[in-house]
């Protein structure tokens, strides 16, 4: 019966030992997943954008589905857009909140992803549209000055 209880102890213990090494790797990624997006964010007020969505995206990759990836996925989105940047991207902007909505569509930053991605397709439609009527003026132009030198007989 000792024996028993023995055995009985030591497996009680030995899940126990397992529980708290598991938790001790939640507490681990835990901090490493913090301390990339503080990392990021100090990237980001530096400047140094690039280095930030490569950080960002090493907190997706190595803590997905989590908390920290949704954070570090959409913060990774608005970098593409932000004024300092002076690489901004509102493709890559646009798809990664595409991303960001499919994956996590209850966040509590979903509806300002959603806004961000419709304020960005108008932007990208509105450029579209104003590179087609800068061709159509240009043309305009020269359609003009042909006509002023046919008008002039050269």
């Amino acid at each position: 019966m000792s024996r028993l209880l023995a055995i009985v102890f030591i497996a009680i213990m030995a899940a126990t030992g397992c529980a708290r090494l598991s938790g001790g790797q939640d507490e681990l990624a835990a901090a490493s997943a913090r301390e990339l997006l503080a990392k990021a964010d100090t990237q980001v007020k530096s400047g140094n954008y690039a280095e930030a969505v490569a950080t960002y995206k090493s907190v997706v990759q190595n803590h997905q589905n989590t908390e920290w990836a949704a954070t570090a996925h959409y913060e990774g989105a608005i970098i593409h857009l932000s004024a300092g940047n002076p690489q901004k991207d509102y493709a890559q902007a646009l798809a990664r909140l595409d991303e960001f909505i499919t994956q996590y569509p209850k966040h509590a930053r979903a509806t300002e992803a959603k806004n961000w991605r419709q304020a960005i397709k108008t932007l990208l439609e509105l450029k579209k549209e104003n590179d087609r009527l800068n061709k159509n003026i240009e043309r305009l132009k020269q359609l003009d000055m042909r006509q002023e030198e046919k008008r002039r007989g050269r």
